[in-house]
């Protein structure tokens, strides 16, 4: 989408006036916009709010406080359209499942929409973002910009937590949203019922944490050993699909199942992890700074993206919630 459209009502441009601090000096700025008592009787009722004034030297002015038109559609009604569709999504959001998949352009509002119903799957080539480049170049008095993905694309969205799945095409992004629903129960109030598993419920969890740092996804998952044998982990095989993986990297967040049964699952990195800050393109003395991160610490993102999990785990999705908590504090 393209954002919201407003238009102007060009026809009462060239009636409006300005009342100057100093007509000698406008530089100074206006106390209002007004028009003439002749050009306010030419048009039709509604057209415009004002108030009548008149002047110390007997003018009649009508101070506009309102412009509204004649024509329906081209101003505020499709922002406050707009607003309403916001407004439905947040609540969405806390009453049932919501997920957006960006697979082309998203612009203003539709920007909005995807961040206010949180799960978002986002292409390749779908940046999403509130102003287009050509208009920030404009603003900037130089070319800065050369591309929309510079300002919304996945590189942005990835490593910032707005996004929590990129896909290459509208193929992997359909399977994204239906492996994504085959974590979702059928209603909002619904709880999860266990599905054919061919994972035994009884089996052990053969794989253990070796001593030193090691990728906790093998803990959900299991590993092969270097013998080619495979150790199965705590979640039913195959069934691990983590969310979140470009930010705050020292907690790693997904779903699962256990026994057949749909699950949250929030684990902890013990590695050494980096946070890649891009750099800004619209400032010359900007550099990407790579920081490392401690593992089995809470950082700011890190953080955030546990509190980010646990909400959209319980809202909609009503997923059982396992911690495997192993942290030694926060920074």
């Amino acid at each position: 989408n393209s954002g919201a459209r407003i238009g102007l009502v060009d026809e009462l441009k060239p009636l409006i006036k300005a009342a100057w601090k100093s007509d000698d000096n406008p530089t100074l700025g206006f106390d209002y916009l007004y028009l003439t008592e002749e050009d306010y009787s030419s048009l039709a009722e509604g057209t415009v709010t004002a108030t009548k004034e008149v002047t110390p030297a007997g003018e009649v002015r009508y101070v506009l406080e309102d412009v509204i038109g004649t024509k329906h559609g081209i101003g505020v009604e499709n922002l406050r359209g707009s607003g309403m569709i916001a407004g439905e999504t947040s609540r969405a959001y806390d009453e049932t499942f919501t997920l957006s998949y960006v697979t082309g352009r998203s612009v203003g509002i539709g920007a909005y929409l995807v961040r206010l119903g949180q799960r978002t799957i986002q292409m390749n080539n779908g940046p999403l973002l509130l102003t287009g480049f050509s208009a920030l170049n404009k603003l900037l008095g130089r070319e800065v910009y050369t591309s929309q993905d510079q300002l919304g694309g996945p590189q942005v969205m990835i490593p910032n937590g707005v996004s929590h799945l990129k896909v290459d095409n509208d193929r992997e992004g359909v399977e994204g949203i239906l492996q994504w629903l085959s974590f979702v129960p059928a209603t909002a109030d619904a709880t999860h019922g266990p599905t054919h598993t061919v994972d035994p419920v009884d089996r052990d969890v053969q794989w253990t944490p070796p001593p030193q740092p090691y990728d906790p996804r093998n803990l959900l998952t299991g590993a092969t050993t270097s013998d080619g044998s495979f150790l199965p982990g705590f979640l039913d095989v195959g069934s691990f699909k983590e969310y979140l993986s470009g930010w705050g990297k020292g907690v790693v967040v997904g779903r699962g199942r256990l026994g057949g049964v749909p699950v949250g699952v929030i684990s902890v990195e013990t590695r050494l992890v980096e946070q890649r800050v891009p750099a800004d393109p619209a400032n010359p003395e900007s550099r990407e700074a790579v920081l490392p991160q401690a593992g089995q610490v809470w950082f700011p993102d890190s953080a955030y993206k546990t509190a980010q999990a646990i909400e959209d785990f319980n809202r909609g999705e009503n997923l059982p919630l396992f911690i495997l908590a192993n942290w030694r504090g926060f920074s």
